[in-house]
């Protein structure tokens, strides 16, 4: 039986809610510029980059996250879950730096692996590319440690540094030298440089530390929690990096560009999502129990997600199909029709990490690792079905398909653990909206998509009233008192 949306808001808490949007619109504020940045500068990069150049950096950086993410084990996830269980300072500090220890031999596993297959692919800019995973592993390293820490103005402010380090470069070297696709190498290392030597001054992490800190028993919790994230980050790597290898061995960097860029634009929806899962992620972990009222919160937490993404993908499409000219070059045209299903898949994609959140409050990473397993099988299969039928957009299907599998069973094996019952009514009009808002993106003049922007605004409003209201009433009732 589905409990209906009014009543199920009565079993959320307030303060949790406020809490959530609270640390929501922090984290907003201090990953938007990182996470924007390569979206706001599509015009340069389509401008200065042939779509082969693009495609083939593309690629390149999906090698890098491959074997940053295996090699590293997600490390920094285990540091802050083991940091918010243990309060007391000298285990937060023992959590910290073993935790910092595993991360430095990755290090060295991760530089000779890519130094060992960049000589087998013959990888042009190979330290680059290299550098790539070390420093996106090293920000989430220090970012985590900064949610840990409390840290979030600080948090903000270093993400608008690095942001403008890596814009500032990024012109310079492109524009004013003439360099290739190895400037984006260096300015996204140089920003994130700048930003985690920010935040090692004012945490210290350096400076605290103890050899007492470590500690053989918290060292192999760590590793425990993180192991199976290794080869869980393998699976994921199958089903969001997999793709584009296919796309270039198959077709060509050309065609893998035009899919690079088409991803940008799913980018937006991660990069707004991404800001309320980390604050989820905060909340989740705080809330582990099995009674009636965890599983009603988390019933209700997700029918709000799975709206607020249907919402942001209603309005965003129409907005996208208008400024497109503006933003990517007329080489880049081919990349167009690509963006819906893209989008689409993005969406699953996000809902697929909200409900790991979830089920990692239970300690379940067993099933994250299974899912995902399914996901990348399914992925895969229709990819190879698809990519010589109709080319780059199979890769869009296919990750469709695999988030859409994997989301399934997640939500069966939460629905196993606790009394989780999401509003399943709300697809009655989530879909069909999303069948107007499709057509009129692939067959719909400016015109038509202008009206849609307006409408789809006045639609979200609708469809998200009966949520958003306890939370603008009590915001009205304390301007008014």
């Amino acid at each position: 039986m589905v409990i209906s949306m009014k009543s199920e808001v009565n079993y959320v808490n307030m303060k949790e809610l406020i809490r959530l949007i609270k640390t929501t619109g922090i984290y907003f504020l201090g990953t938007v510029g990182t996470k924007l940045i390569s979206f706001l500068l599509l015009p340069l990069y389509t401008a200065y980059l042939l779509p082969s150049q693009y495609g083939r950096y593309d690629v390149n950086i999906t090698y890098a996250s491959l074997f940053s993410s295996v090699c590293f084990l997600d490390i920094w996830t285990g540091i802050m879950k083991y940091m918010f269980e243990d309060k007391e300072e000298e285990r937060q500090f023992s959590v910290v730096y073993c935790g910092i220890m595993i991360f430095s031999t990755s290090a060295v596993l991760y530089t000779l692996l890519m130094a060992g297959f960049g000589f087998l692919k013959n990888i042009e800019y190979l330290p680059g590319v290299t550098a790539y995973g070390f420093f996106l592993c090293l920000q989430n390293l220090y970012g985590y440690l900064a949610r840990a820490y409390g840290k979030n103005i600080l948090f903000i402010i270093t993400g608008l540094v690095s942001t403008t380090c890596n814009a500032a470069l990024n012109i310079l070297l492109l524009v004013v030298l003439g360099w290739d696709y190895k400037a984006l190498y260096v300015s996204f290392g140089a920003g994130i440089l700048a930003q985690c030597v920010i935040l090692e001054t004012k945490l210290q992490v350096i400076r605290h530390f103890r050899k007492r800190y470590l500690d053989k028993d918290t060292m192999k919790r760590l590793l425990r929690f993180s192991l199976p994230l290794c080869i869980n980050s393998l699976c994921y790597w199958l089903l969001t990096g997999y793709n584009r290898v296919i796309i270039e061995r198959e077709i060509d960097s050309t065609a893998n560009g035009y899919y690079a860029v088409a991803s940008k634009f799913g980018g937006i929806l991660i990069l707004v999502s991404s800001c309320f899962s980390m604050a989820w992620q905060e909340l989740a972990y705080s809330k582990y129990g099995k009674d009636k009222d965890t599983g009603r919160f988390y019933s209700y937490a997700t029918s709000v997600y799975i709206k607020v993404l249907f919402c942001g993908f209603f309005v965003m499409l129409p907005v996208i199909y208008l400024m497109f000219p503006y933003l990517v070059d007329e080489g880049y045209e081919a990349a167009k029709p690509m963006i819906p299903v893209n989008m689409l898949a993005t969406l699953a994609g996000i809902l697929f990490i909200f409900l790991a959140n979830i089920i990692g409050t239970y300690k379940k990473n067993n099933v994250v690792f299974l899912s995902t397993l399914a996901a990348s099988i399914v992925n895969m299969a229709v990819v190879h079905l698809l990519i010589e039928k109709i080319g780059a957009e199979a890769a869009n299907i296919a990750l469709l398909a695999g988030y859409v599998v994997s989301d399934g069973i997640r939500m069966y094996i939460i629905g196993r653990e606790i009394e989780y019952h999401p509003d399943w009514k709300m697809f009655k009009y989530l879909l069909p909206f999303a069948g107007v808002v499709l057509l009129g993106f692939w067959k719909g003049q400016k015109e038509d998509n202008l009206v849609l922007v307006f409408v789809t605004i006045i639609a979200s409003i609708w469809i998200m009233w009966r949520d958003i209201e306890p939370v603008v009433l009590k915001v009205r009732h304390k301007l008014i008192f």
